[in-house]
């Protein structure tokens, strides 16, 4: 066994065999938060460290199983539930999205890489985790990922079990991300105390089960993470640069300057560094991106909100919307859009009733606060011009755009 150091859970035990292996030890040099750095300069952490992380997380809750099932495969999936994350994480994802509509064909090519079927809904990083994993041997735990991933848990106990642990509302990978990126950004948000909450969980086929004296517990878990989305993960800037380096990836790859692994072992080397060293060699032919990103000149930025937000969103659903603003002028404007939602699904409350002892689910009427669903557009531009241009386009739509000119 190998005992690692880590900042936020303390000694980690893990066979190291589970983590020599070049796929996953690839995740170092795998940004965990994008473009985030930018604005939060110390959010350089990895995928690596919070793998880690969620497998030290996801062993203390399998010990609150309350069911016979083989909890070592569990583990192994919360050690490698990112592995299949390629250059910026979420952002190369951004990324595929204006690619399909740039090239079908190569957009395509990658998405059969990953072992995408026709109609499947996953994302693509969890689907090329499953290939990975397949070549790594180790196929029980690429059995569970598509089954929790890709097919929807509808397994028995074991794979219902395992996706309470690592892909639900209150799973190890959430426990584990908010208080890492809350540590490394500086901001408070994220801060929560993750023990309290293991130590009086109950995990069953049904969900989490916790006394009530835990709503507080809960409370503030629910509300920590609505801030750190709110404040941190969908911060303007770091929207629109995370947009910025996905137009890059997309526009680089439809003119063969990035070449997008054709052999699942090349994807070793497909890391943040391979993506900067064509943008620094490149610079010349994309100087707004170059000069974005590495001379960080933030783009001018509008930002709607609320029902204008609801409203945008309705329209940025065509793709049109991007082929005429998006495509047409190479990148220099981009548009982020997201929505932030709580939800406690499969959180239960055990409450005495007489000498019986009834769970309840969670409902507002369990006076736990819920944050309100919370509508953004962020829409960046790179000069004057294209200002004029995307507020006289948007115009059309009845949609008034304010841009800030400082640039921050």
């Amino acid at each position: 066994m190998k005992y690692i150091k880590d900042p936020i859970h303390g000694a980690i035990e893990v066979d190291e065999k589970l983590i020599d292996n070049p796929f996953f030890q690839r995740l170092r040099y795998i940004i965990q938060n994008g473009m985030a750095y930018l604005v939060f300069p110390a959010m350089r952490h990895s995928r690596f460290e919070h793998s880690l992380g969620t497998y030290y997380v996801a062993s203390k809750m399998a010990e609150k199983v309350n069911c016979n099932i083989n909890k070592e495969i569990i583990k192994e999936l919360a050690l490698y539930h990112d592995i299949g994350h390629m250059p910026f994480s979420h952002t190369f994802e951004y990324s595929l999205d204006v690619l399909r509509l740039m090239n079908k064909y190569k957009h395509s090519s990658i998405l059969r890489l990953a072992g995408f079927h026709k109609g499947e809904i996953a994302k693509f990083h969890e689907a090329m985790g499953e290939r990975i994993l397949r070549e790594m041997d180790k196929e029980e735990v690429a059995k569970l990922m598509r089954e929790i991933y890709i097919e929807g848990a509808y397994g028995g106990t074991e794979v219902r079990i395992a996706k309470l642990i690592v892909n639900s509302e209150l799973d190890a990978d959430r426990l584990d991300y908010l208080q890492r990126d809350s540590y490394y950004s500086g901001a408070k948000f994220g801060l929560i105390d993750p023990d309290r909450l293991l130590n009086i969980m109950e995990i069953s086929e049904g969900g989490y089960i916790f006394p009530p004296k835990a709503i507080d517990d809960l409370e503030h878990f629910l509300l920590a993470r609505f801030h750190m989305y709110s404040s941190v993960y969908n911060h303007p800037v770091i929207e629109i640069y995370n947009r910025v380096m996905a137009y890059f990836i997309a526009y680089a790859i439809n003119e063969d300057d990035i070449q997008f692994p054709d052999n699942i072992y090349d994807i070793i080397d497909f890391t943040d560094d391979s993506i900067l060293s064509v943008l620094k060699s490149k610079k010349y032919k994309y100087y707004h991106f170059y000069d974005s990103i590495i001379n960080r000149r933030p783009y001018m930025r509008s930002t709607l909100e609320g029902a204008q937000a609801k409203n945008l969103i309705k329209i940025l659903g065509k793709d049109e919307v991007y082929e005429e603003l998006i495509i047409k002028n190479k990148g220099k404007v981009v548009i982020g859009e997201n929505k932030i939602e709580t939800k406690y699904d499969n959180i239960k409350i055990r409450r005495k009733m007489g000498k019986e002892e009834i769970d309840n689910e969670i409902k507002d009427e369990e006076y736990i606060v819920k944050p309100p669903s919370r509508y953004r557009v962020h829409i960046g531009v790179y000069d004057e011009k294209t200002k004029m241009e995307v507020i006289d386009y948007f115009k059309a739509f009845g949609i008034l755009l304010n841009f800030d000119s400082k640039r921050i």
